[in-house]
Formats: structure tokens, sequence, C-alpha cells
């Protein structure tokens, strides 16, 4: 392609990404959810003087873009637009730093067209591009710089490269442990092509990733290494590697949906392209384009962390294959060495996320739920009828909790409670006493169980209300019903 003809392609792919994510935002999908509520009160927190090195209750998750979105907090408010566009700038990076990885693997043209590729492509990752869940972005962004410098160091041993990669690596850990899925192949075939180079001047690498890993080592420190201890494992293990081949890795290929697992179109058409995308693949492995090589190692490897990870027993999306899919779009545009063929795939790319995005929207698919039912989008009647009551407490699920707190801007505190031995004392019903399962940070049950009048919020139809309502209606508790929710406010309130 023509160097205008480039620009124009790369013009039109991120007008045609930015409008994909606004439409996102649009979804009934598009609302925030309580993981981005944490992330916003994250920011908030930074912004008085706290400075949080991982989501709070859990040793893994970096806060980077907590930080980056403390500065918007700080200007503007708690508003979703400002956590959520420091998430859509991080995937904007990520797309220039796969056109930077592309003209070292590939050439310029398919460069252009494996970043327009990721921009638009698949539907899933269009939506979660837009939603501040805390780390992908940025685990992303690492994930793409180790890779990119991988490559300069193949071809140019630079100390200044060794101490940057040194430092991607170390934040890279502190964002996410899913960052190994790209740099551990990656420095895997470094190491075997530079090993003498490398290992000389590993020590520049190392006082890099120390540097950059130092908020980790700070809070591991202080918590007795409990990034060290990840969670347990759900399910057998070889439901990874299942939910892999039939689930996931279909929806990040923007074959099937998430959270409803509709394959567009239909299944004869999904099975079809599926096996195409594969046979390709299978191609490439035989094939072994010199080039290709540390792209092949990260796809071949990906299947182990897969298996070895205690997270991927989930099914309903594909959130931890966020590190392949620029790895994915790369290998794709190594064949569109026409103008036709990258006109073909794009154009197919673009139907695929086009077809998902109005599928979830006519299906009106719901990612989040709670209380066995899903969440409802809004929750302004909610917060009208507490601050109407002059409360400024709120008992409720994890899902509804911390977006009363984030969307009140503070005046009404949602505490997180699960409800497993709810008891009455002077008058007024508690969750549980001692918490139980509290989950994340219980500073604002704490806070919550302090003040004797807070309401009690529930979505109806779920299935924790009715265990809790006697006790309620006993204590005086009046019910009220608001935009999908139950309300009950304290007698006197």
């Amino acid at each position: 392609m023509s160097r205008r003809t480039l620009v124009v392609v790369a013009a039109v792919g991120a007008a045609a990404g930015l409008a994909l994510r606004v439409w996102a935002v649009l979804l009934p999908q598009g609302a925030l959810d309580a993981d981005e509520a944490v992330v916003g009160l994250q920011a908030h927190a930074i912004v008085h003087g706290t400075l949080p090195v991982f989501f709070p209750g859990q040793g893994y998750g970096g806060t980077q873009e907590a930080f980056l979105a403390a500065p918007l907090v700080a200007l503007f408010g708690l508003h979703t637009w400002t956590i959520r566009i420091v998430v859509v700038a991080l995937w904007a990076i990520a797309a220039l730093l796969v056109w930077r990885i592309g003209l070292r693997v590939l050439d310029r043209s398919r460069a252009v067209v494996a970043a327009v590729l990721f921009w638009i492509w698949p539907a899933y990752f269009v939506w979660k591009s837009t939603r501040a869940h805390g780390f992908y972005g940025s685990e992303l962004v690492l994930g793409l710089v180790v890779l990119l410098l991988v490559l300069r160091l193949d071809a140019r041993i630079s100390r200044l490269d060794l101490v940057l990669l040194g430092l991607a690596l170390g934040c890279g850990l502190w964002s996410s442990p899913q960052v190994a899925i790209i740099a551990l192949p990656a420095l895997g075939w470094l190491v075997w092509r530079r090993r003498a180079v490398v290992l000389r001047e590993a020590p520049y690498v190392l006082g890099g990733a120390v540097v950059g890993a130092l908020p980790w080592l700070l809070g591991n420190l202080r918590h007795d290494w409990y990034s060290l201890h990840p969670g347990a494992n759900e399910g057998p293990w070889s439901a990874h590697l299942h939910n892999l081949v039939v689930s996931t890795l279909p929806q990040a290929l923007g074959l099937r949906l998430a959270w409803s697992f509709e394959w567009l179109g239909t299944a004869a058409l999904g099975y079809l392209v599926y096996a195409l995308l594969a046979a390709g693949l299978a191609f490439l492995l035989v094939r072994r384009p010199a080039r290709l090589a540390p792209l092949l190692l990260i796809v071949v490897a990906m299947p182990v962390f897969y298996f070895l990870s205690p997270y991927t027993w989930l099914q309903s999306e594909p959130r931890y294959l966020a590190l392949v899919v620029p790895v994915f779009a790369l290998l794709i545009a190594w064949p569109l060495t026409t103008s036709l063929r990258a006109a073909a795939v794009l154009g197919a790319a673009l139907a695929l996320t086009v077809g998902g995005l109005a599928e979830l929207d006519r299906h009106d698919v719901v990612a989040f739920r709670t209380e066995g039912v899903a969440v409802p989008g809004d929750l302004r009647p909610v917060l009208r009828t507490v601050r109407a009551d002059h409360l400024g407490y709120a008992f409720a699920s994890y899902w509804v909790a911390w977006r009363l707190t984030f969307e009140s801007g503070l005046h009404v505190v949602g505490a997180k409670s699960s409800y497993a031995r709810p008891f009455a004392r002077a008058g007024r019903v508690y969750p549980g006493d001692p918490p139980n399962d509290l989950g994340i940070d219980p500073t604002y049950y704490r806070e919550a169980i302090r003040h004797r009048d807070a309401a009690h919020v529930f979505v109806l139809g779920g299935d924790v209300e009715p265990r809790v309502a006697p006790l309620l209606r006993q204590n005086g508790y009046r019910r009220v019903v608001r935009g999908g929710f139950a309300v009950w406010l304290p007698p006197g309130a």
C-alpha cells in the first residue's frame, strides 16, 4: 500500500474504533459496575493522600490505572468518564504498540493493518476497553512494551533498552501476573537468541525490574507475601482447557458472544471460521517464519498459563485472553500481503464486531448479576430514596454497594454485605456480626455498623431479600420499591 493509503486506513480504522466504543458505552452493558466503582474510589483516595498498591483485600491487580485517573478525579470529581477515559487511552497506546511491533515482524503495510484489526476487533474487547476494571489496560500496554523491547534487543543490544525492559517487567508484575503470558515466552526467546550478551547485561534488567516492582515488593513485605498465595481453583483443572477451546477462545476471536455463548450468524459458520483460523495457526507453526517466532511461542505457551491459573475456570467471558489478542492480530495480518486481502479481513472483523455489539443490544445480555438476578443499570432512584430520608449508609451486595458510594460521591456509603448471618439489635437489623464473607475492604462496612440508621438495598426478584425480609418487618423497617430495587428504610428515618 502507498503511504497515503496507509494514512487513510489508519484514520478510518481509528474513527471506526472510537465509534464502536461510544456504541459499547451506550449499550445496556455500558452501565457502571462495582469493579469500576472500586477503581474510582481508589482514585479518590489517592487524591486525598492514600497510596494503594493493589485492589483492596487482595494481593494482585496493581493500581496504576487508579493513579492515572486520580488527576482527572481531582479536577472534575467522581464521574464514570474520568476513570474510563484512562482505559480507552491505554488501549489506544496498545494499538500503537501493535503497529510498532508489526514494523519489526511484518512490514509497514501489514503493521498498520494489524494495529487497526486489534483496535476494531473483537466485540468483547472493544467493550472491555471502555471499562475501568482496574488493570487490563495497564497490563496490556506493559506486556506489549516487553515484547517490543525484546524485539529491539534482538536486533541491537542497548543498555537503555535493557533498563527499560526491566522497568516494564517490574511494573508488569505489579500490574498483574498475567503479563507472564507475553513476558516469559518473549524473554525465553531472547535468551535463546542472544544468550551470552543478555546474561552478561542481566544486572541492568534486574535493576530496572526491582525499581519497577518496588510497590509490589513493599506491599508484599507488609502483608506476608500475599501475592504468592493466589485464590483457590474452582472446579476441576481440566475444565480450564475445556473452557479455553469451547468458550473463551471463540469469544476472544469474536465468533461467540460473551455471557450468552451464542454463535454469531450460525453455529456452523462459527465452527467453519474457527477451524480456518486453527488451520492457519497450524500452517504458521509448520512454516515457522523466522520473524514470527516470538509471537508463535507466545501462542503455543498460552494454554499452559491458562491451565495453571486458578482463575480461568471463568468461561462466561474471555477476560484472561486480553494479552494474546494483539498477538492474534499480528499473526492474522501476516498473510495479508495484498490490499484486497487486507480489506476483506478488516471488513470481516468489523462485521463481527458490529454484529456482536448489535446482538448484545438486541438480547440485552447481562454482564453482571447479583442475588441471582441481573443488576439494574440505574441506581438514581435508590439514591434519591435514601437521601430523601436523610440516610448516609446502606447495606447491599457487592455489585450494588460500591456503586452507591461512587455514584453518590461518598454522600451515601454503601457497605458490601453477604447477609450470611443477619441479626437484630436494639431495633436495628445488621447483615452479620462479626462480618462474614466481606470480600474486599470492609472499611465501609465497619463505618456503616457504627451508625444506627442504615438502609438495606436488594435487587428485586433476588434470593437474598426473602431470607431477610421477615427480620426487617419484625423490627419496623419500611419497604419501598424503586427502579428495580427494594429499599428497606429503618423506623423513624
